[in-house]
């Protein structure tokens, strides 16, 4: 299962009891991600819960499926395009000057995001990712305090 490619279609877990209540294995990394395994929070708000590292989360992710403690929910996420972009684009290039676009670029190529639909979510990620690139304390609050308030924006 690639989670990343599904996390930006809205797909989140929550918590099932099957009917066929069979024996079930848990292991502590299990545990701890299922006790923080919440509908209403993405994979990336899940995972930073669980502090756990990619690896770990998706194995103990996909033995909670196998096992039929989790389930999927399938949820509509608004998409944010162009205008969003060139949005971020334009503060970034504030930030760090005429290698924002490249920085974009990359960033939006290591997180698998088709700059034609940015889920949400992923677009708080993004944020998240791209300030981490200013390495000028004010300039990257002055990013994040320009974008923040458009995410917050957009009702899910």
């Amino acid at each position: 299962m690639d989670l990343t490619a599904k996390t930006a279609a809205g797909l989140t877990f929550r918590k099932k009891i099957p009917r066929d209540l069979q024996t079930v294995s848990l292991d502590a990394d299990m545990i701890r991600l299922l006790l923080v395994i919440d509908e209403h929070k993405s994979l990336y708000q899940i995972a930073a819960e669980a502090e756990m590292d990619s690896a770990t989360f998706k194995k103990a992710l996909r033995r909670l499926l196998e096992q039929g403690l989790i389930e999927t929910v399938q949820k509509r996420v608004p998409l944010l395009g162009k205008l969003f972009l060139d949005t971020v684009r334009l503060n970034l290039s504030r930030a760090i000057g005429p290698m924002a676009q490249i920085v974009l670029e990359e960033t939006l190529a290591e997180m698998n995001l088709n700059p034609n639909g940015i889920a949400l979510d992923q677009a708080a990620e993004l944020v998240t990712h791209l300030a981490l690139e200013i390495s000028d304390d004010g300039s990257r609050t002055q990013f994040q305090k320009a974008i923040i308030p458009l995410l917050n924006q957009i009702k899910p």
